[in-house]
């Protein structure tokens, strides 16, 4: 199992999904960051964090970011016919495990430091070189969402758990993709789930007039006033039952090594 985990995290590290995660990482600040600094009033660097990805297109688009790059690899090893060179030779359980564990952890990753290099460069950097622009004559406490209590206790504490929920949720909604890459036959169809669960969720939380329960506001929470945070755990609770069910369906029907 080490052994093809390893192949798969260094099929996963291609020139391509690298440069593409450079620029998830670093497009906020190159691009973002100019755009919002002097355009919004900001008192203290985690309001500069927050408003930097409620105004960007991470937050709305964030599965459909991770998704595609990361969670399609079995899907093409079945269109391109790999799959039968690979099940004599291999494993298949642990082939297939192995696959969805890479996925998973390059998105952990990619996610964990789309965040927290942002936060970093804002919280610390910046002050040596007083680039963003703080309103000084007057002092108003902006809350940035539900994880402020956090920043209570430090900052520092509060950009790391911060960066490892929004981590997590970049691995499972990967993960669900490629579960459904493997359950559905249709490869636009599988990879286009987990963003209609993201964006129908809002949408349908909205209207309802639970909007604390939204995808988004889960995981990116700038956009509504802060929430208890018991609220973020439960569409974080059904996630995590889609994909159980999805994992249950697969291993049930056997359907990972179907002929094509």
């Amino acid at each position: 199992m080490k052994h093809l985990l390893a192949i798969e995290l260094k099929k996963r590290l291609s020139i391509k999904v690298v440069m593409i995660s450079l620029a998830f990482i670093f497009l906020p600040l190159l691009v973002g960051l100019p755009l919002i600094n002097g355009a919004y009033v900001f008192f203290r660097p985690i309001e500069v964090h927050s408003r930097l990805f409620e105004t960007s297109a991470i937050s709305l688009l964030f599965p459909a970011l991770l998704v595609p790059l990361l969670a399609s690899s079995y899907a093409k090893e079945k269109k391109d016919h790999f799959l039968s060179y690979v099940q004599p030779r291999t494993d298949l359980s642990d082939y297939v495990v192995a696959k969805g564990l890479a996925s998973a952890i390059v998105a952990f990753v990619v996610a964990f430091l789309m965040i927290f290099i942002p936060f970093l460069f804002i919280q610390y950097v910046d002050p040596l070189f007083n680039m963003i622009q703080y309103t000084t004559e007057y002092f108003e406490r902006v809350r940035v969402g539900t994880f402020e209590f956090l920043a209570e206790k430090s900052f520092f504490l509060y950009g790391a758990v911060y960066s490892l929920w929004v981590a997590i949720h970049g691995a499972l909604y990967v993960t669900m993709g490629y579960l459904l890459s493997i359950y559905i036959n249709n490869k636009f169809v599988a990879l286009s789930i987990p963003f209609l669960w993201w964006f129908v969720g809002h949408y349908v939380t909205g209207i309802s007039g639970l909007e604390k329960f939204s995808p988004i506001y889960t995981v990116f929470p700038f956009g509504i006033t802060p929430q208890p945070i018991w609220t973020v755990f439960v569409p974080f609770t059904a996630l995590i039952l889609v994909i159980v069910i999805l994992l249950t369906l697969i291993k049930t029907k056997q359907i990972v090594w179907a002929d094509e």
